[in-house]
């Protein structure tokens, strides 16, 4: 995967349609476990994780779920404590979520 990956190009458009891959080695398995994930269904979360494991194992498991658990306690923990975030970081992502086709966030704050 390493080299070989990282001659990829990357389509971050997968999580505004929710189609195909992103361009990412087992991407599709990915996506359906953080959509699962974030939906809080149990059986779609364990259905999702099955496959995932039997696409990248156990270890690839719990390295996907400590990903995404990151990504919800660093926004989550700055937003709470009140951490201020600059007019370009907003702007920056106002630009990225409008490309997955999402609303801004009024001043920066996470959904």
């Amino acid at each position: 995967m390493g080299g070989e990956q990282a001659n990829r190009e990357i389509d971050i458009s997968v999580v505004a349609t929710g189609e195909g891959s992103g361009g990412v080695e087992h991407g599709r398995a990915l996506i359906e476990f953080v959509d699962a994930v974030i939906a809080l269904v149990p059986e779609e979360i364990h259905a999702a994780r099955e496959k995932l494991k039997n696409a990248i194992g156990v270890a690839g498991v719990v390295d996907a779920a400590a990903v995404l658990a990151m990504f919800q306690l660093n926004t989550r923990a700055a937003d709470a404590a009140g951490i201020a975030i600059d007019d370009r970081t907003i702007e920056i992502r106002d630009q990225v979520g409008i490309a997955l086709g999402f609303e801004s966030r009024p001043e920066g704050i996470a959904p």
